[in-house]
């Protein structure tokens, strides 16, 4: 199953404005789109009303065939959606028709990762290994940094090629395909001309778009190391990492 993760500048747009673009997309593939909460349907008028109260969307929100997900972090200067597929579409059509949704003022950057590999990428917490028999040796650790008797063993996800790091204003994160916002160079620090060489350099396409790239890496997403080269590449090229 794949992810689709949009993040936008904080300011740049509401709960409710973000729930009349998804509702538009979601109708491209289900017309009348049907909202459930928990498995329970809900109208659109209580669920406009739950996100007014909270700014954010209630978490459990499904529709044709998507977990759907839009949350702030004031903090850290973003917003972020969420599409997670919980059964197949044509990945094709769906990239078709988020345009609407690149094109929000205040677009920072968004990418498709495989929602298994993805978890397991950024995992740190060993139980979640053991709860399903999946080895941990090998795997280096380090300590959570905290004080006893809160210390513990942790996971260190630091060298995984498809680790997730929340930054101030933007996500250190890599795709298969990603699209690249004009406020993602200015916050990620990195210069666009060179790094869309580099890009290019390295064979991926890049498509120049209105107000955002498009970087493609590959057909299919990013779901072992059998691509780590392509990985390690853009994480270099993107935040000057491995």
């Amino acid at each position: 199953m794949k992810r689709f993760k949009f993040v936008f500048d904080v300011e740049s747009i509401s709960g409710l404005q973000m729930l009349a673009l998804v509702e538009e997309l979601l109708n491209k593939f289900s017309s009348p789109t049907v909202f459930f909460l928990h498995g329970i349907k809900v109208d659109i008028k209580t669920l406009e009303k739950k996100i007014l109260k909270k700014k954010s969307w209630p978490s459990g929100l499904m529709s044709g065939g998507f977990e759907l997900r839009f949350g702030l972090l004031p903090a850290l200067g973003y917003c972020f959606l969420v599409l997670e597929e919980s059964e197949g579409h044509s990945n094709t059509k769906l990239e078709e028709e988020i345009g609407p949704i690149l094109s929000v003022e205040g677009f920072i950057q968004a990418w498709v990762s495989d929602v298994e590999y993805d978890f397991w990428q950024n995992a740190t917490d060993p139980l979640e290994y053991e709860c399903v028999g999946r080895p941990l040796s090998g795997l280096p650790m380090k300590s959570n940094g905290l004080p006893p008797p809160l210390d513990q063993m942790e996971i260190d996800t630091s060298g995984n090629p498809g680790r997730n790091v929340l930054r101030q204003g933007y996500i250190e994160a890599i795709g298969s395909t990603m699209w690249l916002g004009n406020l993602f160079w200015e916050r990620a620090g990195v210069d666009r001309f060179a790094s869309i060489s580099l890009l290019e350099s390295q064979g991926f396409k890049v498509y120049e778009c209105g107000g955002f790239f498009k970087v493609v890496t590959s057909d299919k997403v990013f779901s072992d190391d059998s691509t780590l080269e392509k990985q390690c590449a853009l994480r270099r090229i993107l935040f000057g990492l491995n």
